[in-house]
């Protein structure tokens, strides 16, 4: 199915993607290097799964853990195949996938197509595949028509409904008014596909134009004095009994002409315990360089307790500027958070996913950024102790200096993960199936 947007393309908007997206640059990656991460396995058919073995294939089995997160599993090993399938890449620019497997078996990507990486053309896309190699014809799951509607995250509710959040973008045509962007919840019955009326999760407008100035530290506020703030999320919610998790981020709005003067975004936890028609923002109090941007963080439940989340960081005057991957672990269920821990390497839009043998997989756009970034790739590590410790970088695709990444995953049966994330420079949506052997 063509669909086609049409808008103005934006190119300011390409200094300040940091807040809500990056982009970043790769280079083509020797076989030599790539056969050190990665075993390389051909492939051409999946297993389809049967509907009567969904619901437990769903499930993570207590007996895959001790009480303090670690898998049973002392060794794995990820095949990741050269081959992969093409989900979606029809017109326009393609970014910020996201997948789930519903309760019938079937798969769910969900991921934004627009005119450009970012303008009010931006709609959200879905795609539906019974094996994860061939792909049903995309459709428009959302769109606004107005205003950008990007990023979405997808999950399963242990009742089989489908829950989505996103966040929309308004971009003013200069920089005499604040650029604002809010977070937005909504819920499927079991198809994955019929969202009732989106809910705004935290406060504010988007039309700033007759009321916003900017006071005298640079902040924006607005006609009662208030600093005018925007939110956004790139990872999917997480069920705590009965509570929703949105894992976001929250700041100022951009001050674009002194970047320096508005303060750093913030990891913040929105909770509802009413099903989403409400929601409380908590902040995430882990100790980190103050001079740090915290942005797209994600949220896993590795027990009952032990909660962990993987952050996204800029460091110094711009959220677009170099920083790591950083780690922050609560042992009480989300009431305190250890100090931020560098992982070691520069990466965006983390995606925590725990398997049913209790390792856990971080995938994410991987750079590799010396003065400038140089090259980039989907990428993914494990932990075999509950994210205490992490493996080497393992290379999903190289993109070279292009964008690409932003990958989604679930797991399959048969020790399989479907990942999908978006190509080189926005070109479409693909999706590989790693295969996985532990002992």
């Amino acid at each position: 199915m063509q669909i086609k947007t049409k808008i103005l393309i934006i190119s300011a908007f390409f200094v300040c993607l940091a807040f809500v997206v990056s982009c970043g640059g790769s280079s083509k990656k020797e076989e030599e290097q790539q056969q050190n991460d990665t075993d390389i396995e051909t492939s051409d058919e999946a297993e389809t799964p049967d509907e009567a073995e969904v619901a437990d294939d769903n499930e993570i089995s207590d007996d895959a853990e001790d009480m303090s997160g670690k898998a049973l599993v002392s060794s794995i090993k990820f095949t990741v195949p050269e081959e992969s399938s093409t989900v979606a890449e029809f017109s326009g620019h393609f970014a910020f996938p996201d997948v789930v497997r519903l309760k019938s078996g079937k798969l769910l990507a969900v991921y934004r197509n627009g005119s450009t990486h970012a303008d009010k053309s931006g709609a959200i896309i879905y795609s539906l595949s019974k094996d994860g190699i061939n792909w049903e014809e995309p459709d428009i799951l959302l769109n606004d028509g107005s205003i950008d509607d990007r990023d979405p995250s997808v999950a399963v509710l242990s009742d089989g409904r489908v829950v989505m959040n996103w966040f929309k973008y308004r971009y003013p045509a200069d920089y005499s008014e604040p650029w604002v962007h809010h977070l937005f919840f909504a819920v499927s019955d079991k198809s994955g596909i019929n969202f009732g009326e989106p809910i705004q999760v935290d406060s504010g407008v988007f039309d700033y134009s007759e009321t916003a100035v900017m006071d005298e530290n640079g902040i924006w506020v607005d006609e009662n004095g208030e600093e005018i703030t925007v939110a956004a999320s790139s990872s999917s919610i997480v069920e705590d009994g009965e509570k929703l998790i949105i894992p976001g981020y929250f700041g100022n709005a951009l001050n674009w002409q002194s970047m320096a003067k508005t303060p750093k975004t913030r990891v913040v936890l929105y909770e509802s315990a009413d099903g989403g028609e409400t929601w409380t923002p908590n902040e995430v109090k882990a100790e980190i360089d103050e001079e740090t941007w915290l942005q797209e963080p994600a949220l896993l439940k590795v027990t009952d307790k032990r909660w962990i989340i993987h952050v996204r960081t800029g460091v110094g005057a711009s959220p677009s500027n170099k920083g790591d991957l950083v780690q922050s672990v609560s042992e009480d269920g989300g009431k305190t958070w250890s100090p931020y821990k560098s992982l070691g390497f520069v990466a965006h839009a983390p995606e925590l996913l725990k398997l049913e043998n209790g390792v856990i997989v971080s995938s994410f756009r991987w750079l590799d950024w010396g003065t400038s970034v140089n090259r980039e790739a989907v990428s993914m590590v494990y932990s075999l102790d509950g994210g205490e410790t992490w493996s080497d970088v393992i290379e999903i695709l190289d993109c070279g200096k292009a964008e690409c990444g932003y990958p989604g995953m679930v797991e399959l049966p048969d020790n399989k993960i479907l990942v999908v994330y978006y190509t080189p420079g926005g070109k479409g949506i693909e999706s590989k199936i790693i295969t996985f052997k532990a002992e």
